[in-house]
């Protein structure tokens, strides 16, 4: 049995070793990367087993995503391998023209993953999961893969496995908010765990005032497990009537790209192991504070040695550390 089985396109990212335009950049490092696969690797790494269901292309990068997710203890047994499409790859680039923000550039037209069809699910596969996980960016890079999103939301309801999605929307994938804005809505109603942050909040719901989120979710939608993520200023969830909230962890940023995914990861990964949602909250946030440390989305998700001395020690000076 498998804790999570997650649906979405892993990528390779090329991010830039120096800040500033990518037209100045010269060196990059290469990352395995991609929402789902990061929650994937997020819970394998505090050991539980996650599963991801894909297509990849036949390429040297396409192994690459493979050997290093295989590696990472992630089920790659649902990845197909498509011969006629490239894997996707997109570029980071860091701090230009916003100090300490991140842009992403993407050549993902065509992909591989853009060609899932519903024929790449495997029912029994996610019937043998305790969560199912996606998000829009799957739903946004074609027609196909949005109706294979609808179809493993559904396959997950008809089994009662709990469904999590990450709204997630990316503007640069979508034709326009409207579109995006409409094809999230059309699944929510499936959907037992939500993850969001306050923009998409306000696309949503008209606001981005924590309770009336809660309270617009439930009302609209069903759904009484919710996380709001507010950057700096931490995050609020409510679970089954529950309110908790904790805040953001101050570290030093490399790239914060990628901390929504170790947020989401780690805080099912923690209510799968039974941690109550105020420490699951808890958790979730020091680990999205360790991932913007470095560059890469996947190198520094933590084992739980990692994340509890974070949590016991944060905040310590170097000579209380010694």
């Amino acid at each position: 049995m498998l804790d999570l089985v997650a649906l979405g396109e892993p990528l390779v990212q090329f991010n830039a070793v120096t800040e500033g335009p990518l037209r100045h950049v010269t060196y990059f490092e290469k990352h395995s990367a991609g929402s789902e696969a990061n929650v994937c690797v997020a819970v394998s790494r505090l050991g539980l087993r996650s599963g991801l269901i894909t297509r990849l292309g036949s390429d040297e990068f396409g192994l690459f995503i493979y050997e290093w997710l295989r590696g990472q203890g992630v089920d790659v047994s649902r990845v197909k391998f498509d011969p006629e499409r490239p894997t996707g790859i997109y570029f980071v680039q860091r701090s230009y023209p916003i100090p300490g923000v991140s842009t992403v550039l993407y050549y993902r037209r065509g992909s591989a993953a853009s060609a899932m069809t519903p024929s790449d699910l495997d029912e029994d596969y996610i019937a043998s999961s305790r969560v199912f996980h996606t998000t829009s960016i799957t739903m946004a890079i074609s027609d196909s893969a949005r109706e294979t999103v609808i179809r493993g939301v559904e396959m997950a309801n008809r089994h009662n496995v709990m469904v999590s999605f990450d709204v997630n929307i990316r503007r640069l994938l979508w034709p326009s908010l409207e579109e995006a804005v409409k094809a999230v809505e059309g699944v929510l109603r499936m959907v037992n765990v939500l993850f969001l942050d306050e923009n998409e909040a306000e696309l949503l719901f008209g606001t981005r005032e924590p309770r009336v989120v809660f309270k617009e979710a439930e009302g609209r939608f069903g759904i009484s497990r919710v996380v709001l993520k507010m950057g700096l200023r931490g995050s609020m969830a409510k679970w089954d009537g529950e309110v908790v909230e904790a805040k953001a962890f101050q570290v030093p940023v490399k790239d914060p790209i990628g901390a929504g995914d170790a947020y989401a990861g780690v805080f099912l990964a923690s209510v799968l192991k039974g941690h109550p949602p105020s420490r699951s909250i808890l958790r979730a946030s020091a680990a999205a504070a360790m991932v913007v440390m470095v560059r890469g989305d996947e190198e520094n998700l933590p084992r739980e040695t990692d994340l509890e001395t974070f949590l016991r020690n944060y905040g310590l000076s170097d000579v209380e550390l010694r």
